[in-house]
């Protein structure tokens, strides 16, 4: 493999390692809302979810947090 192919190759490779980003990483102070049964909540399209002991979307209504 020639120079500028193999080049090419690690800077596709950081480019798409850079470009990741987990759901974690998209959290802001600007998507928390409130608490629920002591779980932090964050901005919904109908109210909030908190993540379970389980790492899934727990959703709870938008009466029940300040979004």
């Amino acid at each position: 493999m020639g120079f500028k192919k193999l080049t090419l190759l690690l800077f596709v490779c950081f480019a798409s390692l850079m470009s990741c980003e987990s759901e974690d990483d998209n959290i802001n102070s600007n998507s928390l809302c409130g608490t629920h049964n002591g779980n932090q909540l964050h901005k919904g399209p109908e109210g909030g979810f908190y993540y379970n002991s389980n790492g899934n979307k727990t959703y709870v209504d938008r009466s029940e947090c300040n979004c």
